[in-house]
């Protein structure tokens, strides 16, 4: 395995991983379902809809790995208050995701009027929340140097 793929066995948590679904997922449904409302366009509600409930799996396995990797990395103290915040808004972000992919869900059985609308104001609050907790997780990588390794001296991994 660690031939294979170097980068994924030099890791020490999975989380960086699964970030990147809801990241992608869930903006790509508002964008989708925005079209669907707009375009009035029933494959594009069905693929935002997909994508909804494909983020949200991706969002709660963000938020799951997340929590596992709390408990396995170090962090300087200077960091604390920015990863609890980074928690904070992951669990709000997949909170979130579940309850409109509920809704999403009910609504399309019972014909909810003004679902869309609902669905379209959350999932903006929704990118907006991932947004802000992305950069957290970056200022957590890039400024602290949390779960970051750093090659050894003299060790093949330097750029000319």
């Amino acid at each position: 395995m660690e031939t294979l793929f170097p980068g994924l066995s030099a890791m020490e948590n999975l989380h960086p991983v699964f970030v990147h679904f809801p990241l992608v997922l869930l903006p790509l449904s508002l964008l989708f379902l925005l079209g669907a409302r707009l375009r009035k366009r029933e494959d594009f509600e069905r693929m935002g809809l997909w994508l909804l409930w494909l983020g949200t799996l991706g969002a709660l396995a963000a938020a799951g790995t997340g929590l596992l990797a709390e408990e396995s990395v170090s962090a300087p103290a200077a960091a604390e208050e920015v990863i609890e915040l980074h928690e904070r808004l992951g669990q709000v972000a997949a909170g979130l995701a579940v309850v409109l992919s509920v809704l999403s869900l009910l609504g399309r059985r019972w014909k909810v009027p003004g679902l869309s609308v609902v669905l379209l104001a959350g999932l903006l609050i929704l990118s907006g929340i991932l947004a802000l907790g992305a950069d957290r997780g970056a200022l957590l990588v890039y400024h602290y140097g949390v779960s970051v390794q750093k090659a050894a001296p003299g060790g093949d991994h330097q750029r000319d």
